[in-house]
């Protein structure tokens, strides 16, 4: 039986433990959610490992690209990566400056945030129309490569330590599901890798909840515990305070918050660009513009749109025969190992005088969580590439022994003294692991992707974590102000079958029918599931970024009770508006009392 591993390999239960199965559980009910909603249309070239013989020995492929953001440059940068030009023309300094922190000083003397953008980006960037804001909103959102970064810097502005993270936030909502203390453990032991104690944080379990309007904590359904807060003390922004005071301390990087950086986009993404559309594979653009999937000008999202169109229609390293293609267990994104051959020691750190003998730049590189070079269950041989979770970049404790004063800036890079933590994320790649299958089916060509489905349900989650997150306000350096609502992840609520009457709310996208009617359906989607009583019990506009969107939009949210009657069969429940469109996998109907 095909098991969906936790990402990277990671444990963190001991193996087998009872919290470490139930996690493994919860995480194959979110992950095959992922894989139903990301699924196309028939004829769909993109597969279900739990329903696909996978042969043993079939490789998987690996698909990376920039870590540093490929819209920062192309929006910003003097040298753009693509045409067209902008007209901001950026410096590289100003660049890393805005990367790092949100804001840059222009050439007089004043500190600016994101300009605007334009709004019409296909067939290219139109800089002689209508402009808008620079999005993905939120505190560090602009990191939108599916890898995030956080500094803490020393009184005299020098870089005492970045970490570097690509964890995605519904592995974090699902181990928090199973055991808060455990992710306050995790949290803490992460960001202390390697510290001084002077610069070790206490992360307490108030910290990482979300809480009210009062300061009282919400409370989930689910679990009747506190629910998560993902833009907590510890893991929102760029920057990491690790002077002075302990109790001062904040900041950090533990998982992606940008909204667009969740691993139920990427695999959506994936799916959207299986089919083989009309306009060809030839030019990224052009592809991502003709499958509307993922956001234009991104480092990411075009490569890896193209990358698997390319993979499915049988091109690139292959023999010109179409293949299957999903993402290779475990599925995930995953930092590559930095190409450190440019990292060299600065004037102040001498070997054997300044730092212990034998020491070498890569020191200052550390693997906090994930593992290089995994061994693939399927071929039984290593993967194409690492799969990193989290690593840091900090000078040694037993060189701060030597020498206490010593930064990161006394290291150089590509003969640069490290002033930016962007310097460092040039030098590094995010990738995912593609496997495709062998397919005796010839994909047709189809037409570019059409209008999007009006009355389609994007969210589903219980209304009272709805009421929490909503509410709560979050900003970004450039001010614009978006709900944390966007910052939730999509994965299924748990309805017990018991008869008992439970509120949720489902978003959907506008405009609803007049009159909306939600029903949950039966496991093959072919009817509402009679066992399932739903009842619609208000509506309301609201505005935020459902997850894996890098802009807020204005939405329907459906208020509704469900009750499900004991007997009714467990497992993953599309959802439907009746008169709008349905939402695979959008609950998951559990057994017992």
């Amino acid at each position: 039986m095909f098991i969906f591993a936790l990402p990277g390999f990671i444990q963190d239960f001991p193996d087998d433990s009872p919290k470490d199965l139930a996690l493994k559980a919860r995480w194959n009910i979110n992950a095959e959610s992922w894989i139903q909603q990301a699924t196309p249309g028939a004829p769909s070239f993109f597969y279900d490992p739990l329903t696909t013989t996978i042969p043993p020995g079939t490789a998987s492929a690996l698909v990376s690209w920039s870590a540093f953001p490929g819209r920062l440059e192309q929006y910003f940068a003097s040298s753009t990566p693509v045409s067209p030009a902008n007209p901001y023309n950026l410096s590289a300094a100003q660049v890393y400056a805005l990367a790092d922190t949100g804001f840059y000083t222009d050439g007089a003397g004043t500190v600016r945030s994101f300009q605007q953008i334009p709004t019409a980006l296909c067939p290219q960037a139109d800089w002689s129309g209508t402009l808008q804001p620079f999005g993905p909103y939120g505190p560090r959102g602009w990191l939108d490569e599916y890898c995030e970064w956080s500094v803490a810097r020393d009184d005299d502005g020098n870089i005492l330590r970045v970490d570097f993270a690509c964890e995605n936030p519904e592995y974090w909502y699902s181990l928090w599901a199973v055991d808060p203390e455990q992710v306050r453990a995790l949290y803490q032991q992460t960001l202390n890798t390697g510290a001084l104690p002077g610069r070790q944080v206490a992360v307490q379990l108030a910290d990482l909840q979300l809480t009210d309007a009062r300061g009282n904590p919400v409370i989930d359904p689910q679990t009747n515990l506190p629910a998560y807060n993902p833009l907590n003390r510890w893991n929102s922004g760029p920057f990491a305070v690790r002077t002075g005071a302990p109790s001062r301390f904040t900041g950090g990087v533990m998982h992606l918050t940008s909204t667009p950086n969740t691993l139920q986009t990427e695999l959506g993404l994936a799916g959207a660009a299986t089919p083989q559309y009309d306009c060809g594979n030839v030019d990224s653009q052009i592809l991502i513009c003709c499958g509307q999937y993922g956001q234009e000008y991104r480092n990411s999202d075009p490569h890896i749109g193209y990358s698997v169109n390319r993979i499915v229609g049988g091109e690139g390293n292959f023999d010109g025969k179409p293949r299957l293609v999903c993402l290779a267990n475990p599925i995930g994104l995953y930092v590559q190992s930095p190409d450190l051959s440019g990292l060299a020691f600065g004037p102040a750190i001498v070997p054997g005088k300044t730092v212990p003998f034998g020491a070498v730049p890569a020191d200052v590189f550390t693997i906090v969580r994930g593992t290089p070079s995994p061994t693939d269950p399927v071929t039984g041989q290593p993967f194409p590439g690492d799969m990193l979770l989290h690593i840091a970049f900090q000078i040694p404790t037993p060189w701060l022994a030597m020498t206490p004063t010593l930064t990161l800036a006394d290291l150089t890079i590509n003969r640069a003294s490290i002033q930016w933590a962007g310097q460092i994320a040039q030098q590094m790649k995010i990738g995912l692991f593609a496997r495709p299958l062998a397919t005796t089916r010839t994909p047709p060509a189809v037409p570019c992707a059409g209008a999007a489905t009006t009355g389609a349900p994007l969210q589903c989650m219980y209304q009272a974590l709805w009421s929490g997150y909503y509410p709560v306000q979050e900003q970004s350096p450039a001010g614009q102000a978006m709900s944390l609502a966007s910052n939730t992840v999509i994965m299924p609520p748990w309805l017990p079958s018991n008869g008992t009457s439970l509120e949720l709310v489902v978003i959907c996208s506008n405009p609803p029918p007049a009159s909306p009617e939600v029903q949950l359906m039966s496991t093959d989607g072919s009817r509402p599931d009679p066992m399932i009583q739903t009842t619609v019990t208000g509506t309301s506009a609201v505005t935020y970024a459902v997850p894996g969107n890098s802009y807020p939009g204005t939405y329907t949210a459906i208020s509704f009770t469900a009750v499900v009657a004991k007997g009714a069969a467990s497992g993953l429940r599309p959802l439907a508006i009746v008169g709008g469109g349905v939402l695979p996998a959008a609950v998951w109907i559990r057994p017992g009392l």
